[in-house]
């Protein structure tokens, strides 16, 4: 009867499921072909981006960065990555305390411009 007690207040003692999880950093994998510049977190519902998570660093194709979440900041954002080719991935309204891998990707209908092909070169076989 006692140990039965005990297993039931063990959560009563614990912070709720969502404190224990911001407090596990979240992971972000880059899944674009081209390595990305900017990594941004905002909490759903505000209007800016804040500071570049990358800070000067790169994020490669297939690479993952590791974000702290900080403690009662919530845990839905929206996650935006900005890539090198001027492309950006972005997700709304990620549960960041469920959700641990965040993948991001860009849309492929946004995908860059083709190079336009080089001009004729001089012609070849003709004095």
């Amino acid at each position: 009867m006692r140990f039965t007690s005990f297993l039931v207040l063990i959560p009563a003692l614990l912070p709720p499921a969502p404190a224990l999880a911001q407090l596990q950093p979240v992971r972000v994998m880059n899944a674009a072909p081209v390595s990305a510049t900017g990594l941004f977190l905002a909490p759903v519902g505000t209007s800016g981006w804040g500071a570049n998570l990358l800070a000067g660093m790169t994020l490669q194709p297939q690479g993952m960065m590791s974000v702290q979440l900080g403690e009662g900041s919530g845990c839905r954002f929206d996650v935006r990555l900005v890539l090198r080719d001027g492309r950006e991935a972005l997700r709304r309204d990620v549960d960041l305390c469920t959700e641990r891998v965040v993948t991001m990707a860009p849309d492929p209908a946004t995908a860059p411009a083709a190079a336009p092909p080089p001009p004729p070169g001089p012609a070849r076989g003709r004095p």
